[in-house]
C-alpha cells in the first residue's frame, strides 16, 4: 500500500473509530489482511454483534474499548477472513466418523489387516463401516465380498472407497440388500454391480445407485447416530478456521441431514454458515429436480443454512474408471466411461436452471465431462442471456488445453481440492502423459481471468483428517507436492502452482463469490459479517513447505467465538 493510500486508510479508521460506540471485541497488535481487491491490511479491528464495525491501526483502537469490551492482543499474529470450504459433504461424513479409516496409499494386504483389526476392536459395531481405500489396489476387478467375508464373517460390512464413488460389501451386506445374480444394474454401464464370469455380483459396487440399496438395507443413516457424531465434527471444522461451507450433496443423509443442520442452527449450535445443494446423479431425477429444490429452499432458508444450489454429477472418478474422457483410457485399453447424466438431458437441465436463475454445481473430473459442462453452460447462456445463474465446475481433474480459457469466457468457477495434488501415478497409468500434463490447470485458468476456489471434498480424502484443514489445501496449491515434502515429484505441471495470495483468496474472497455471499463474507470490511480466523503465523511469510503447520488460535463465526486453541 502506498504512503498516500495508507494515510487515507488511517484517516478513515480514526474518524470511523470516533463514530463507533464501544465494541464487543477488539483485536489489536497483529496483521489483519482484509483480502479486499486493494489488498488492504491493518493492525487492529473491532466488531459488535455479528458485524465488523472498524478496521484500522492499533494506536486508534483504544477509542472502541469500554468496560465490557473483550480484547485479543494479537502479539504479531495474523488475521484473515474465516476460511470457506467450497465443496464438502458435511452431513454425509457423520455416519463414517467411527468407522475404520483407511488410506489410498495402502496395499490390499494392509487394507485387509486394518479392517480386521477394526473389526476385532469394535465387536459391537454393526454394520461395520469404513472409508478411504483405493479400489485398484485389489486389481482391475476391484475388491470382492469373499475377501471381506474372510475378515468380517459375522456381520454386514460396507467400505467406501477414497473417492466416494464405489463401495465394497461383504456377502451379508449384499444379502441384506437383496443383491444377487438376478438383480438388475440400477443404470447399466454407469451405476452397476461388478460381476464375475457367471454374472454373480462380486461385492464391488460402482457409483451411488449401486451403493444406495446397501446403505438403506443396513440402516447406516439414523437421526440419533447423526446427532451424536455432529458436535465433534463441527468442532473439528471450527478448529481449522472454517466458518462457511458449500455442502455438495447430502447424498446419503438427505432429509435427516438437512433437518439436523436446521435443528442445530435454531439451537445456536451450528458453528458455520452453510449453503447446501440438491444432489442429482441419475437421469430420471432431473424431471422434478428444480421443483424439489424450490421446496427445499422454502423449507430450509436461514441466514446460517439454506438449500439453494442444484448439484449435477456428470461423471465419476479416474480411479474407478468412471471419469468421462474425450479419448479412451490407455488402461484398460480402449475403455470408455459412460456419463452419469448424458446429453441431451443434462444440457436441458442446465438450461432450465439458467431460466430459473438457480445456481449450479457440476461434478466433472474427466476432460470429456469438463467439456460437456462448459458446452452446456455456453448453450444455456445463449438461450437465457439475462440469467443470473452462477455455475461452478468442481474437481476439474483433467481439462483439455482448448477448454482452459472457457472458464473465464463463460464466468464458470473452477473448483478443486489441492490435497489430491500428489504425483498421480494411477492417472498417468490410466490416461497417459498427455492428459497427465493437463491435470488441475489452476494457474492457467486464473491467467485467463477465471475464478478458482478450493475445498476439501471431505470425507473424500487422500490424506485423512488433515484434508479438512485449509492450510494443507493452501500449501499444496502452492507447491503441488505432498505437504512438507519438497523432495517428492511435483504434480505436473510446475507452471500451474498458485501464489500464496491466490490460494488464500480461493478459500476466502473468491470462495464467497461462489457461494453468492461476497457482500457478507470473504473479506474483512466495515459492515460485513464477523467471520474471522486468527493464525499463529503469517502464511505470506512462511516457508511454503511449512504452511500446513500453521495453527488456528481463534475462530469467530457470525461474531461468535466458536474455537480457541
Amino acid at each position: 500500500m502506498s504512503i498516500f493510500n495508507r494515510a487515507i486508510v488511517v484517516f478513515w479508521s480514526l474518524s470511523s473509530a470516533a463514530a463507533v460506540a464501544e465494541a464487543d471485541w477488539v483485536l489489536r497488535g497483529g496483521t489483519v489482511y482484509s483480502m479486499d481487491e486493494a489488498a488492504t491490511h491493518y493492525s487492529a479491528m473491532a466488531f459488535t454483534g455479528n458485524r465488523l464495525v472498524w478496521l484500522g491501526e492499533t494506536e486508534a483502537a483504544d477509542t472502541l474499548i469500554g468496560p465490557d469490551t473483550q480484547i485479543i492482543e494479537l502479539a504479531g499474529r495474523t488475521v484473515l477472513p474465516g476460511f470457506i470450504d467450497t465443496h464438502i459433504h458435511s452431513m454425509d461424513t457423520l455416519p463414517l466418523v467411527n468407522g475404520v479409516k483407511l488410506s489410498p496409499y495402502d496395499s490390499a494386504e494392509q487394507v485387509l489387516e486394518d479392517i480386521a483389526e477394526h473389526a476385532r476392536t469394535h465387536p459391537y459395531q454393526n454394520p461395520l463401516l469404513g472409508s478411504g481405500f483405493l479400489a485398484p489396489a485389489f486389481g482391475m476387478g476391484g475388491p470382492t465380498a469373499a475377501q471381506l467375508d474372510a475378515i468380517v464373517p459375522d456381520r454386514p460390512a460396507l467400505i467406501i472407497d477414497e473417492g466416494g464413488h464405489t463401495g465394497w460389501a461383504n456377502t451379508l451386506a449384499l444379502e441384506a440388500a437383496g443383491i444377487s445374480r438376478d438383480t438388475a444394474d440400477p443404470v447399466p454401464g454407469a451405476h452397476f454391480f461388478q460381476r464375475d464370469g457367471e454374472g454373480n455380483p462380486t461385492g464391488w459396487l460402482v457409483e451411488g445407485a449401486a451403493i444406495d440399496p446397501v446403505t438403506e438395507a443396513l440402516g447406516v443413516i439414523s437421526e440419533d447416530a447423526l446427532a451424536l457424531a455432529a458436535p465433534e465434527f463441527f468442532r473439528d471444522m471450527s478448529a481449522v478456521g472454517l466458518t462457511a461451507a458449500f455442502d455438495a450433496g447430502m447424498i446419503d443423509t438427505r432429509e435427516l441431514g438437512r433437518r439436523l443442520a436446521l435443528k442445530m442452527v435454531e439451537a445456536g449450535e451450528f458453528p458455520v454458515r452453510m449453503v447446501a445443494s440438491l444432489y442429482v446423479n441419475q437421469p430420471e431425477q432431473l424431471a422434478d429436480a428444480l421443483a424439489t429444490l424450490a421446496a427445499l429452499n422454502a423449507r430450509y432458508h436461514h441466514p446460517l443454512f439454506h438449500v439453494s444450489t442444484l448439484k449435477l454429477s456428470l461423471d465419476g472418478t479416474v480411479e474407478a474408471k468412471t471419469a468421462v474422457m474425450l479419448e479412451p483410457y490407455i488402461q484398460p485399453e480402449g475403455h470408455e466411461a459412460k456419463p452419469l447424466l448424458p446429453n441431451p438431458v443434462m444440457f436441458d437441465a442446465v438450461a432450465a436452471a439458467h431460466a430459473a436463475n438457480v445456481d449450479l454445481h457440476l461434478h466433472a473430473i474427466g476432460d470429456g465431462a469438463v467439456r460437456s459442462a462448459l458446452d452446456a453452460i455456453e448453450r444455456a447462456k445463449g438461450l437465457h442471456p439475462d440469467s443470473d445463474t452462477r455455475t461452478t465446475i468442481c474437481h476439474i481433474e483433467i481439462v483439455h488445453a482448448d477448454d482452459v480459457s472457457r472458464f473465464a469466457e463463460l464466468g464458470a468457477v473452477a473448483q478443486t481440492t489441492p490435497t489430491w495434488f500428489y504425483y498421480d501415478d494411477l492417472a498417468l497409468k490410466y490416461l497417459g502423459v498427455g492428459r497427465f500434463n493437463q491435470m488441475y490447470p489452476l494457474a492457467s485458468i486464473l491467467r485467463h481471468g477465471g475464478k478458482v476456489t478450493l475445498g476439501s471434498d471431505y470425507p473424500v480424502s487422500w490424506i485423512g483428517k488433515d484434508a479438512l484443514n485449509p492450510m494443507f489445501n493452501i500449501e499444496m496449491a502452492v507447491t503441488r507436492q505432498q505437504a512438507g515434502n519438497p523432495e517428492v515429484p511435483v504434480q505436473a505441471r510446475v507452471s500451474e502452482r498458485l501464489s500464496v495470495d491466490q490460494a488464500i483468496r480461493a478459500h476466502t474472497s473468491d470462495a464467497a463469490w461462489q457461494l453468492r455471499l461476497e457482500d457478507q463474507i470473504g473479506t474483512l470490511e466495515g459492515g460485513k459479517l464477523a467471520d474471522i480466523v486468527v493464525l499463529d503465523r503469517d502464511p505470506y511469510t512462511a516457508d511454503p513447505y511449512a504452511i500446513h503447520k500453521i495453527k488456528v488460535d481463534y475462530t469467530f463465526s457470525d461474531g461468535r467465538l466458536v474455537y480457541r486453541r
